[in-house]
């Protein structure tokens, strides 16, 4: 038993069923071509809470756990699939079997969690099976854990199966249940009520030829690697910003444009620092969520990405790549602005079977994902006790971490941004001690 595992002093597993039955007519739940497309990675999340509100600080544990069983029962009766079984690489039986809900113990506080050096301690508050199987896991398509600190304060994380949603998906979820925690007897309709309807807009294949799509670009290869989480403040990022709009001709570059190209550009530079040439090929993927113009409330696997090439160090400046996503972004807006149905997925194949020419015909050696959360409201998820005071992004925790991973999102003030980002050992310490991207960028971990 590792000295971190050792803090963890009690488990409990429970199984949380859907409040209400799934109707005969969804029981079958078909995936959609991109819902095939994807690996079967568990994508995780974790919200802390330090201290609870004046309402709930002296209630005892079991009390919030039960708060939390409830109403992650009732909110399940709208999100049936994440109870069901995954049937092949076909459909979800969504036969109401349940999830799976553990409550932990650590001996320590949750300062001791934040402080740790990259991110070994953070998944402490993931259920272990889960977090060390992320690819090959078997249990529930959503895992949940409700973990208590030595301080008083809590963590409440989620996994679900990239089978079943995106990160779009899952914030959604986390809003939704937290708005039925707040409101237990209350008739509020939430804001953006699910559809899984996803394979009307992207049909899936045909049932014998389900278990051979998959993409390289969305199932990457496993790689030992770390990971570690900076964050840009407001000023800075205006500073970014600036930089950009004096050099180009994109006059409102937005939080993603602008830090994503910045990490890139930073990345790239101490890659080449680490292998003592010029720089190496590399390709940037931006994942793209398509609501709009799909409707705000499908849930599953609705997104694209774009990719943006650089092959020379004249490349490499800010301005210069900021100006590149923008254009392959309008791009893409433009192809889904007018497409009719039919149109949706052959777009979106298209897409990435042009990242992955791009990839192969260049002969890259490096793809960075970027992948961005901004003005999502992860921190508006407050299930009756406060807002979190820090969100943990998916794909940061993975084990092993995805190479080359970034993940973005706001700060608490919703005017800066948190990011996580994961690299080769080597790469990241050439990277963490960056004197330029330590100018905007501070260590969080």
């Amino acid at each position: 038993m590792s000295s971190v595992s050792r803090l963890v002093s009690s488990v409990c597993k429970k199984i949380i069923k859907p409040y209400s039955p799934t109707p005969i007519s969804l029981r079958c739940h078909k995936l959609s071509y991109l819902d095939q497309m994807v690996g079967g990675i568990y994508l995780p999340l974790a919200l802390f809470y330090p201290k609870l509100s004046n309402t709930w600080s002296n209630k005892p544990n079991n009390v919030v756990s039960q708060h939390l069983e409830k109403s992650l029962s009732k909110v399940l009766t709208n999100y049936y699939p994440f109870a069901g079984k995954l049937n092949d690489n076909i459909s979800i039986d969504c036969n109401d079997s349940g999830v799976e809900f553990f409550i932990t113990k650590i001996n320590c506080p949750m300062s001791e969690i934040f402080n740790h050096p990259y991110f070994e301690k953070h998944n402490l508050v993931y259920p272990t099976e889960v977090i060390n199987n992320q690819y090959t896991y078997e249990g529930s398509l959503a895992v949940f854990q409700l973990t208590h600190f030595s301080c008083g304060g809590i963590a409440i994380s989620m996994c679900l199966s990239h089978k079943v949603g995106d990160g779009y998906t899952f914030g959604n979820f986390m809003n939704h249940w937290a708005t039925i925690a707040r409101n237990p007897l209350s008739s509020e309709i939430y804001p953006i009520s699910p559809k899984f309807d996803g394979s009307f807009y992207f049909p899936p294949t045909k049932d014998e030829d389900s278990s051979n799509v998959s993409n390289n670009n969305i199932v990457p290869q496993r790689e030992e690697c770390v990971s570690k989480g900076f964050s840009i403040s407001s000023s800075k990022l205006t500073a970014l910003k600036a930089r950009v709009i004096n050099e180009s001709k994109v006059q409102n570059p937005s939080d993603t444009e602008v830090v994503s190209a910045f990490l890139y550009q930073r990345a790239m530079a101490t890659k080449k620092l680490v292998n003592s040439s010029s720089i190496r090929p590399s390709l940037l993927h931006q994942a793209v969520n398509l609501r709009p113009p799909l409707p705000k409330h499908t849930m599953g696997n609705i997104g694209c990405l774009f990719s943006i090439l650089t092959k020379e160090e004249k490349e490499m400046d800010l301005a210069q790549v900021v100006s590149k996503l923008r254009k392959e972004k309008e791009e893409v807006k433009q192809k889904y602005k007018n497409a009719k149905i039919e149109e949706l997925l052959p777009i979106t194949l298209e897409q990435y079977r042009k990242a992955n020419d791009l990839l192969v015909n260049n002969s890259c050696y490096d793809l960075y994902r970027f992948s961005s959360l901004i003005t999502f409201p992860s921190y508006d998820v407050d299930f009756g006790w406060g807002k979190p005071e820090k969100v943990i992004s998916p794909l940061s925790t993975s084990n092993p971490p995805i190479k080359n991973m970034f993940v973005l999102m706001d700060d608490k003030n919703r005017d800066g941004v948190n990011l996580t980002c994961s690299m080769k050992k080597q790469d990241m310490l050439a990277f963490e001690r960056d004197e330029e991207l330590l100018q905007f960028a501070s260590p969080t971990s």
